[in-house]
């Protein structure tokens, strides 16, 4: 039955507020501590960091990236190698960067080389996710340093100091066209307890930091935009998979287990990827807000 006008706005209206939980479509194994994915529109295909051994005894120079089918099926396991700890990814330039202990790595597209190590002149790196704006301008953020890092027009220096005392320490980064978004592990009040991290952004015209609503909404790791000006978010710690909406608050979708990493969500087809680093997985999702 057709609805008149009014009564089919009133019906849309008196929908939930809330996303249903994605749907699992595919899961995939065989990877090696797999920390983010990243999609490469172009040539139709996935790219995975696996940060192999890690923590207290690891082996350095194992981590490599793979490259992975829309339908899960994994191209070639080890594309590049020779690789630290390898984590997030970003595609633009007919690259691929990855952020590892010690630098910045920059991988020709075609050819899977590794042409670039972007390291900072002084001090610890310790990069962990990176991002791509509409410009091709590339960001990481080092930890130790309390930096973002940009490569600009072929040259890799600091953009911005972080206050981390308002942020938290930081993990996810994505960057929009008019500004950066960081977000937040946690942080600790005066008397000691620890906070959920919350989404912060800085301006690319003035540098101000802002924050994306009040509440706190994970120890953030992957953070996606839903196309509809809100943002999914993955939390390494929790295993949870939440929605935030514009205005940042959160809301759960589901949850996994802890090792839920840094995830890819593409708008146009409504799918979902997240890499699970303790099972050695990736998982695809159906799902839309």
């Amino acid at each position: 039955m057709k609805l008149p006008a009014p009564l089919l706005l009133a019906a849309t209206l008196a929908l939930p507020a809330f996303a249903a939980a994605p749907e699992l479509v595919w899961e995939t194994d065989g990877f090696n501590s797999p920390e983010s994915i990243v999609y490469d529109a172009q040539r139709d295909v996935f790219y995975v960091s696996n940060m192999a051994t890690r923590g207290e005894g690891q082996t350095m120079g194992d981590g490599f990236i793979s490259r992975v089918s829309p339908a899960g099926e994994i191209l070639d396991l080890n594309w590049v190698g020779g690789l630290d700890n390898p984590k997030g990814l970003a595609v633009a330039n007919e690259r691929l960067y990855v952020g590892d202990d010690n630098f910045m790595a920059e991988i020709d597209l075609g050819t899977g080389t590794l042409v670039a190590k972007h390291a900072p002149t002084e001090g610890r790196a310790s990069f962990n996710d990176c991002t791509a704006d509409p410009l091709g301008n590339v960001y990481v953020f080092s930890s130790p340093q309390r930096t973002v890092f940009r490569l600009h027009a072929g040259k890799f220096e600091p953009w911005v100091a972080v206050d981390t005392a308002v942020t938290g320490g930081l993990n996810g980064l994505r960057a929009e066209t008019d500004r950066l978004l960081l977000g937040g592990w946690s942080r600790r009040d005066a008397a000691g307890n620890e906070i959920l991290g919350h989404v912060s952004a800085v301006s690319f015209v003035d540098k101000s930091l802002t924050r994306l609503g009040s509440e706190p909404v994970a120890h953030v790791d992957g953070l996606e935009p839903d196309g509809f000006g809100g943002y999914t978010v993955t939390d390494w710690l929790t295993g949870d998979i939440k929605h935030l909406s514009a205005d940042g608050v959160p809301t759960l979708l589901m949850t996994i287990h802890q090792g839920t990493a840094d995830h890819e969500y593409l708008i146009e087809t409504g799918m979902m990827y997240v890499p699970l680093m303790n099972d050695d997985i990736v998982r695809a999702y159906r799902w839309r807000p």
